[in-house]
Formats: C-alpha cells, structure tokens, sequence
C-alpha cells in the first residue's frame, strides 16, 4: 500500500508546526476561560496537565499558553496580545523562557537526562523578566525515572515556573505525578464547529467521512485530507479480498504495514463502529458506501454483534502494543483474524 504520511505512531497533535503558532483555535476557549480564571485569581499552578484526543490541538494550546504567560501586553485573558516584543519571540520560536521537551531523534521515550536539563534551566532566572515555562510531550512517553524527576521539581517549584504536561493519555503518567497538576481538559469540538474549520482549512467543503476517521479531530482530519479517498479506495479493496478468500490474512496483514499502518487500523475501527451502529438500526451520513454483494457489504450485514465489539477492544489494544516492541505483523495478523471470525457465516 501506499503510504499515509500523516500516520504517527505516538499521542502528539498533527498540527505542530516548526515554531509552533501562537493563537488559540475557536474550540479552546473553554479551557482558556478556566485558566484564566486562575491567573486572576492568583491560583495559577506550577504544573498542568493538558489533555484530550490527538488532533485537537493540545500542542497548540500549550504554545499559545506560553507566549501568553510570558506576554507583557496580555489583558485579562490568558491569550497573547501577538504585538508585543515577547510575542515576536514567542512567534519565531525562540523565546528564551519557553522550553519544549520531546523524545529525541529515533527515541521513543522522554530520558531523565532530558528533564534534569529542562529543570536547571527552570531554577535560574528568567532571561525577560516573566514565567518560565516548560512544555513536555507526549508527556505519556516519559520514563518512569524522568517522571521522578519531574515531581521533584514540582515538589518545590521555582517561582512563576509553569511546567505543562501534554497527553492523550494521562493514565500513564504516576498517580503522584497526576496529583501535583491541575487538569485542563482540550476536547473534541462539536461537530458544526468541527466541520466549519476543518472547510476553511481544506479551502473546500469535507466528507463527513474524513472527519468522523479522523475521530471528530479537525486537525487530524487535516493530516488525513489529502490521502483520505486513496485510504478509503485501498481499505475496501483489500477487506474485499481478504473476506472474499482471495488472499490469506498473513498477505492482509503484510499490505497494511509501513508507514500509514495506524491510519488503516484507524479505518478499520471507524468501518466496524459504523457496521454495528447500522446493526442496532442506527445511520448515519458517515457510514460507508459500498458496493452491493460485495464481500464486505455481506459482512456489514452479517455481523457476530458480540464478536465485533471485542475486535474493537483489540484494535485498541494493537495501538498500545504497537508503541512497544510487538511485532507489527503478528499483531495486525491477531486483528484480521478476529476481524474474519466476527463474521458471521452466509
């Protein structure tokens, strides 16, 4: 198969940008309003944990916090002017108080080594005069040793340091790490607001399709847009094969892998929720369109009910292993077997 470069194999936003942008997106403004809130009450926290689905922009949310904390023109709100000279910095990627840490290059972890660093550089004073932030993520990919390191520091934290955690996936993070932070929920935007934005970033109206892969993700959907169809065309065809005899499982499970292999397992649990959803007698304009007596039409219909929500636990699963160090194949394998038994025979 060809590949889907907006695959990721890890928790990060798909709209981060090289610097990151500075201005908050129309569905942030409930958890800006909640940490504004704080800030004029004094109550700011050293610690936040930034969470909600990849592709809502919780990347972008900590970049725009940031410049907003070290904004020296910012009003009541917790949102940057964009016109003063901690802006410009803030814009350009380089204010010297804002300080992002991320797994480095062929690294699937966030070392210690890297947290102490970030922490020393916390601990001294602010080169302009204002907060000193620290951005992590995904903070789920921490070490257990790094995460050690960073309760330390928030344990006695400097003053006017902010250190933001970023994940999809707080559940990983220790309980004593959890404790130390506020939580700031990023959620989905509802779907009007969803599809609005995610037209005027494509510069055309989208398939409620693509945005329902996309988990109801505008910025996912972004990532996905351009090889939406090409997905959809290559994932028909081959559960078309694999349901119609004409190739094995282990040939399915080998034309999956590369890179795009989370966007086709991404596919497969949006075309099973919607199979089921058809079988309980609910539709919807995002349910799939196929061709009549086709394999996979007959398995929409055919459907083992309970078999089907467990291939869903599965794929869930299968994502979670894949961030180790499973065998891709052997788990894509384990999927489309329980895939091929959930349907029921003709």
């Amino acid at each position: 198969m060809k590949s889907t470069p907006a695959d990721r194999t890890d928790d990060r936003d798909d709209d981060v940008l090289a610097p990151p942008p500075i201005d908050l997106l129309p569905w942030h403004a409930t958890a800006c309003d909640r940490l504004s809130g704080a800030v004029a009450a004094g109550r700011l926290p050293h610690g936040l944990l930034l969470q909600g689905p990849a592709g809502v922009g919780k990347e972008r949310f900590a970049s725009a916090l940031a410049a907003a904390l070290c904004c020296s023109g910012r009003g009541a709100r917790v949102e940057a002017c964009g016109q003063c000279p901690e802006c410009a910095l803030s814009r350009a990627g380089n204010h010297p108080d804002v300080h992002w840490v991320r797994p480095l290059e062929e690294k699937k972890t966030i070392g210690v080594d890297q947290v102490r660093d970030v922490c020393e550089h916390l601990a001294m004073t602010s080169m302009r005069s204002g907060h000193r932030v620290a951005i992590v993520t995904p903070a789920d990919r921490l070490t257990v040793q790094a995460q050690n390191a960073l309760l330390k520091t928030l344990e006695e934290p400097a003053p006017r340091t902010v250190i933001v955690l970023v994940t999809a996936r707080p559940s990983a993070l220790l309980a004593t790490l959890r404790s130390r932070c506020q939580r700031v929920e990023v959620a989905r935007p509802v779907p009007a607001v969803a599809a609005r934005w995610l037209a005027e970033a494509l510069g055309r109206p989208a398939s409620p399709r693509l945005l329902a892969l996309a988990g109801g993700a505008p910025l996912k959907a972004v990532g996905l847009a351009p090889h939406f169809d090409e997905l959809e065309r290559q994932m028909i065809a081959l559960l078309d094969a694999l349901l119609g005899d004409r190739i094995d499982v282990t040939r399915a499970a080998a034309d999956m892998q590369g890179e795009g292999l989370l966007a086709r397992l991404d596919w497969l649990e949006n075309w099973l929720g919607t199979a089921l959803q058809r079988a309980a007698g609910v539709g919807d304009e995002t349910a799939l369109t196929i061709r009549a007596g086709s394999p996979l039409q007959r398995a929409t219909s055919e459907l083992n009910i309970t078999a089907a929500f467990q291939v869903l636990d599965r794929l869930r699963e299968a994502r979670r292993l894949l961030e180790g160090s499973a065998s891709a194949p052997l788990v894509v394998e384990t999927v489309l077997l329980e895939l091929r038994a959930a349907v029921r025979p003709r």
